[in-house]
């Protein structure tokens, strides 16, 4: 096991990306609090199958990434939990598909509340808590938004930006205290909430992808487990896009013309 009797926090951990990396966590043997903010119930799910398929403890906590008293609030129950915090993985997140003219002050605030803020101020809190036992590890999730302009997705891609800068902030600031920071950026990955936001999700993303496929939410999380674990000690303050090549790719017509075969 890479991270053997180690607590983590994973926000937005009900479902997805975050379900995913809360139970990768666990496989490795991490205590893990399973944050959530709607779905109680795929918390609940996730925390069962912690405690009874890996036999790490778990707990699940309400908390509204974008409030600040209830982020406080988290952290307190993950160290009352388990007396410690050794990674914080900050996953929760919103994407609010609205063109340029809809956005509205209130679409821009919870964007960034919950994208940014939230994720610094977890960060923050948790660090303090890291600093106690000696380091920790904080991996923030982001976005192919951070690499460039989405559609109808301003805000999001606004705050998956300064999610980069964030990390790099904060890997600089926390370094002497041994804690790393760093960034997992997804590309298009099989999640329930793109199926439902985009009604011919994936089939009309795949032609982007130089590898042909969507991603898995286990490509995700066994990254993370990495850059939680001492295999990675050296590493700070890197945004790793995990995106089949879809960073990479200019698009443009398939250059067949140029194929011996």
């Amino acid at each position: 096991m890479k991270l053997k009797n180690k607590t983590a926090i994973v926000t937005g951990a009900s479902k997805g990306i975050g379900a995913a990396i809360a139970k990768e966590l666990a496989k490795e043997g991490c205590d893990v609090l399973v944050d959530y903010n709607s779905d109680e119930k795929g918390a609940l799910e996730v925390k069962d199958f912690i405690e009874n398929k890996t036999g790490r403890r778990a707990v699940i906590c309400k908390a509204d990434i974008s409030k600040y008293p209830e982020v406080r609030s988290m952290i307190e129950k993950a160290v009352d939990c388990f007396g410690r915090v050794d990674i914080l993985v900050n996953n929760a997140g919103i994407a609010l598909w609205t063109s340029v003219f809809e956005i509205t002050e209130g679409i821009w605030d919870k964007t960034l509340d919950t994208n940014l803020k939230g994720a610094f101020f977890a960060s923050q809190l948790a660090a303090r808590e890291m600093v106690k036992v000696g380091g920790g590890v904080i991996v923030n999730i982001s976005s192919l938004g951070a690499n460039g302009a989405m559609d109808c997705l301003i805000p999001y891609v606004s705050s998956k930006g300064g999610m980069t800068l964030l990390t790099k902030g904060l890997a600089v600031e926390l370094a002497p205290y041994n804690i790393r920071v760093n960034t997992v950026a997804p590309g298009t990955i099989d999640i329930e909430r793109n199926r439902k936001t985009d009604p011919n999700y994936p089939d009309d993303w795949v032609p982007f992808i130089p590898m042909g496929r969507v991603g898995l939410v286990e490509e995700i999380a066994k990254p993370v487990v990495f850059l939680c674990s001492d295999d990675s000690n050296y590493i700070t303050g890197q945004n790793i896009y995990i995106s089949g090549g879809e960073t990479d790719y200019i698009p443009m017509p398939r250059s067949d013309f140029a194929r011996k075969r």
